[in-house]
């Protein structure tokens, strides 16, 4: 695994390009969910009106938890890839992830909670959430869901995946490690009666980089990932990565009819979808191959010699899915660039520019 590697990375003499903190998959605060919920709102009888408030609040204080998170991820001074809100599916069971960290060490599940009120973590395991007054007084108690068993099951969707990729096999599974991060600075966590073993996977998330430079520098782990594990690791993941749908009609019992009576705007990847298949046949014709397209054979072109130019495989910069989406879109702005997925601010920032010109260029 990791030394046959390392071996050929040091025969070959291929420099490490990978210095600095690299999200694989963006953290973007543009929540789908969050936009859906709004939407439901203005079609909502007034009684399920007031779940759906609550909800979108439980989900903004999750956003801001996870944008702290990734504040301290992406001034970690690590070379890392992070991959942010993953919806992993895998035989029958999925897992919705907040983010995934690969070190050459270690590979890192992080569960964000943005906690409200003061958590108590008794000996049995159990989380204990307590509400408090202006006055300090405790007015409301109630237990919650242990997110270090739900980080536990991430993990082991991880592993099965991984596995089944045959990056890994059961001996290396101890490289990956999972943490739940309290990211609400105001929150206080007792856990003096925790058992170690609890204790160990949970922090606050300011000290989060430091766990990981501690995994980092751990002694007696053999195992280590090259960069370019790194990246198929990433990438294996991303290829079981899915679009979490909720099931409002069930949660708030609005119907489908209801639904249809309202219409609810598209979204923006709807929107994009739609002139993808609108402007389909102008591109390629329609019997014509989009891989003969003169814009297709240039973006690939570009690909490969930006590829070389790096030191990396081709697909690291987009894959041939998203080539054909390129295609298919002709983005003429940044932005337009942007609502492709797969492209985000990183990304755009190293080759936007030159795929909207070779975009420009071929519309003539």
């Amino acid at each position: 695994m990791g030394f046959l590697n390392a071996l050929k990375e040091s025969i070959t003499n291929r420099p490490s390009t990978l210095r600095e903190p690299t999200f694989v998959k963006e953290f973007n605060e543009e929540n789908k969910q969050f936009n859906d919920l709004e939407k439901l709102l203005k079609i909502a009888p007034a009684e399920v009106c007031k779940k759906i408030n609550e909800d979108i609040k439980l989900l903004s204080y999750g956003i801001t938890g996870e944008r702290n998170v990734a504040y301290e991820l992406k001034n970690s001074h690590m070379p890392i890839l992070i991959l942010h809100d993953l919806y992993l599916q895998h035989n029958g069971l999925t897992a919705q992830i907040d983010f995934v960290i690969i070190d050459r060490k270690f590979i890192l599940v992080i569960e964000c909670k943005n906690m409200v009120g003061d958590i108590e973590i008794r000996n049995n395991g159990d989380f204990i959430r307590y509400f408090k007054g202006n006055s300090g007084k405790v007015y409301k108690k109630e237990g919650i869901y242990s997110p270090i068993v739900q980080n536990e099951r991430h993990v082991e969707i991880i592993r099965d995946i991984l596995k089944e990729e045959k990056h890994l096999v059961k001996t290396d599974f101890g490289m990956i490690k999972h943490i739940v991060t309290v990211a609400n600075p105001k929150a206080v966590i007792n856990s003096r009666f925790a058992k170690k073993e609890i204790k160990e996977h949970i922090i606050k998330h300011e000290q989060l980089i430091n766990r990981m430079k501690e995994f980092h520098e751990t002694k007696g782990n053999e195992h280590w990932f090259t960069e370019e594990t790194m990246y198929d690791l990433a990438n294996s993941l991303l290829k079981h990565n899915g679009i979490y749908t909720p099931n409002y009609e069930r949660k708030y019992g609005i119907s489908a009819e209801t639904k249809e009576d309202n219409q609810i705007p598209a979204t923006n990847e709807n929107v994009l979808e739609e002139k993808v298949q609108l402007i389909h046949k102008e591109i390629i014709g329609e019997t014509g191959l989009i891989e003969e397209s003169p814009l297709y054979k240039e973006l690939k072109k570009y690909r490969l010699d930006k590829s070389r130019e790096e030191m990396v495989k081709p697909y690291f910069l987009y894959s041939n899915s998203v080539l054909e989406v390129i295609v298919k879109a002709k983005p003429k702005t940044i932005e337009e660039l942007k609502a492709i997925k797969g492209f985000g601010n990183v990304k755009c920032e190293k080759y936007g520019k030159d795929i909207i010109e070779i975009v420009n260029k071929n519309m003539n």
